[in-house]
């Protein structure tokens, strides 16, 4: 016989009661942890390379090594799994990628074609507590760039930075000369080359330091740790002026502006950080930002600087954090050179450094050093930013070769670039097409 649609409507609803009583049985038996926020999740240290396959993420659990008891920990408990977490920008978001037992230490992503960038961290998790992020990475798999050891600067392994004109006819550099009993000489020279060979190296000054060339290559100016002041030095008669200025002893770098009239520099002392100019010709320096004090972890850092080709910014590297300090990161800053203040920066995930950052001479990208590939060991690795589309890169750089922070990126015209590197130990300059 032959069902009604009464009937047949009366038995589906049954039929969904009972799965919907049953579904709300099995969650209410179903064990609840609580999240307690005083619970501390082991966290993970990452790191990031770059295969032919794509990027291997390897990570491990963080721990206080002490040598007395009793010997605090980062933790609570231990991570159960390890949620991997990628964004495909540099300040994210992140999204869930895939979950592994707390058993594995590493995976593989593999790359979606060459030059594409990759930003990932790997979050622990534990049932009843807060998840905890570990440090982010970030890479790029461009292309090998073959690099080539830079004889500018003579043979020296004491010599600590230099620059080299426009033109590629001379280079200054400074060594740093131990005198004995904590006396040290930082000996400035000022050389001619022949095909980047240095064929004569002159003595000018025995206590010098961030010796930079004016855009026209006719001066050279450095900081006098003689005395507190900055010396304008003229290359075609030999002859030196002094031009003083208060605190000046820690100013790491100094940087000309394009057109010659102006010198910015930046002081750090028990006060705050500052920025400043100061006219080629003399006078009084003219602030270019408030103090910022040392303290509150907002500072200018006491690195290079760059004077954009169109003499409107100056950039430099600024620790930032929020949040009460918990996302301490430092970043490329902008500084009108009117002394307007800050215009922009280029935010980073907390904990990366971005440092010593160089303008291109057509003012289309900036090189700069970041550790975001390798945080947690602070090892920096050069970078480009297109500062017209805002993608940014890392130049890959040969086996072994990793660059110093002691030493901004020069550009050799707007394809090339000059860096201080550590092979096999041994510290030297090399040059990479980019």
């Amino acid at each position: 016989m032959a069902l009604s649609h009464t009937t047949i409507a009366e038995s589906r609803m049954r039929r969904l009661l009972l799965f919907t009583g049953l579904f709300f049985i099995v969650n209410a038996c179903k064990e609840e942890h609580p999240i307690d926020p005083a619970i501390r999740v082991r966290p993970v240290s990452l790191q990031i390379s770059v295969t032919a396959d794509g990027y291997k993420l390897n990570w491990e659990p963080e721990r206080i090594v002490c040598i007395t008891s009793p010997c605090p920990d980062l933790a609570d408990v231990e991570a159960e799994e390890y949620e991997i977490q990628v964004a495909d920008n540099e300040n994210g978001p992140f999204k869930a990628y895939q979950t592994l037992n707390a058993d594995k230490k590493s995976t593989l992503i593999p790359a979606a074609g060459r030059g594409v960038q990759l930003v990932a961290r790997v979050v622990s998790k534990a049932k009843g507590a807060p998840a905890v992020p570990s440090n982010p990475v970030m890479a790029t798999n461009g292309f090998l760039s073959q690099s080539a050891y830079y004889p500018g600067f003579g043979l020296s392994a004491d010599v600590l930075g230099g620059d080299v004109a426009r033109d590629g006819s001379k280079s200054t550099y400074i060594v740093s000369v131990d005198k004995g009993a904590g006396q040290y000489e930082f000996q400035t020279f000022l050389t001619q080359l022949v095909n980047e060979q240095v064929i004569s190296a002159t003595l000018i000054n025995r206590q010098g330091r961030a010796g930079k060339f004016s855009p026209d290559g006719q001066q050279l100016a450095f900081v006098s740790l003689a005395n507190n002041s900055l010396i304008i030095y003229d290359l075609s008669s030999g002859q030196e002026r002094s031009v003083p200025v208060a605190d000046l002893a820690f100013a790491r770098d100094i940087v000309w502006s394009p057109d010659g009239k102006w010198l910015a520099y930046n002081t750090q002392t028990n006060d705050g950080s500052r920025l400043w100019k100061i006219a080629t010709s003399g006078g009084q320096p003219v602030p270019l930002s408030p103090v910022l004090p040392v303290s509150t972890e907002n500072a200018i850092r006491n690195t290079t600087l760059t004077w954009s080709p169109d003499g409107q910014l100056i950039g430099l590297s600024r620790v930032r954090t929020d949040n009460n300090g918990m996302s301490w990161r430092a970043v490329i800053s902008f500084y009108a050179a009117t002394g307007s203040g800050e215009t922009r920066f280029f935010d980073t995930q907390p904990g990366w450094i971005d440092t010593n950052p160089q303008f291109s001479p057509d003012g289309k990208q900036l090189a700069f050093l970041s550790t975001r590939t390798s945080p947690a060991q602070f090892i920096y690795s050069l970078w480009i930013r297109d500062l017209t589309s805002g993608t940014i890169r890392r130049i890959e750089l040969l086996p072994g070769l990793i660059p110093s922070n002691d030493y901004a990126p020069r550009w050799l015209g707007n394809d090339r670039i000059l860096f201080m590197g550590t092979q096999q130990g041994k510290k030297g300059f090399f040059t990479v097409f980019i």
